[in-house]
C-alpha cells in the first residue's frame, strides 16, 4: 500500500511589500522626466547588484515563486523562479529574495525565507533614473495549482547610482 501526502493548494496568494537595498535618502528630482522622488523610494540600481525582497502571504502550500520583472514603459520581461520548495506553508508572512544584476534583468531568486531586517537598507546619493520595473509574482503548489499573478502597485526607478 502506497500512501500519499495530500497537497494543500495554495490560495488567498498575496504581494504584501516589497523593497530594494537601496533607497533615497532625500528627495530626489529626475533631470530628465522631472519626476520627484521621494526620500526612502526603493530603487534598482543598474550599475550594481540589487537584492529585492519581496514578502508573501498565502493558504495552502507553495512549492515555487516566481519574480516577474516588467519594464513599465517596454514592457519588456524576465521571469526567474526559486529552486523547488517542499509544499511550504506560509510562515505569515514570509520573505524571499533575488538579485538583479547590473546592467540586465534579474538573474536568480532565493528560497530562504528572510524577515524584513535581513534587507539591509544602503542610501543611494546620486542616480539617473533610466526607466521603471513592475515586481511581479506568482506562486504553484506541487499539485498544479498556479495562483493568479500578483503584480505590484508601483514600478521602481531603475537608474545608474552612486553610494
Amino acid at each position: 500500500m502506497t500512501v500519499v501526502d495530500p497537497v494543500d493548494p495554495v490560495r488567498n496568494f498575496r504581494l504584501l511589500s516589497y523593497q530594494s537595498q537601496y533607497t533615497l535618502p532625500a528627495d530626489y528630482t529626475d533631470t530628465r522626466t522631472g519626476t520627484v522622488y521621494p526620500k526612502g523610494t526603493s530603487i534598482i540600481c543598474d550599475n550594481l547588484s540589487t537584492r529585492l525582497g519581496v514578502t508573501l502571504d498565502w493558504d495552502g502550500t507553495i512549492n515555487e515563486v516566481s519574480a516577474r520583472l516588467q519594464g513599465r514603459d517596454t514592457g519588456t520581461t524576465r521571469t526567474v523562479s526559486s529552486n523547488p520548495l517542499g509544499d511550504r506553508y506560509s510562515a505569515k508572512p514570509s520573505t524571499f529574495e533575488f538579485v538583479v544584476g547590473p546592467n540586465t534583468a534579474p538573474l536568480s531568486i532565493g528560497q530562504k525565507g528572510l524577515s524584513a531586517q535581513d534587507i539591509v537598507v544602503t542610501p543611494v546619493r546620486t542616480f539617473t533614473v533610466k526607466g521603471a520595473t513592475f515586481v511581479d509574482v506568482q506562486a504553484r503548489s506541487s499539485d498544479g495549482t498556479v495562483t493568479p499573478l500578483r503584480q505590484s502597485v508601483q514600478a521602481l526607478p531603475v537608474a545608474d547610482c552612486t553610494l
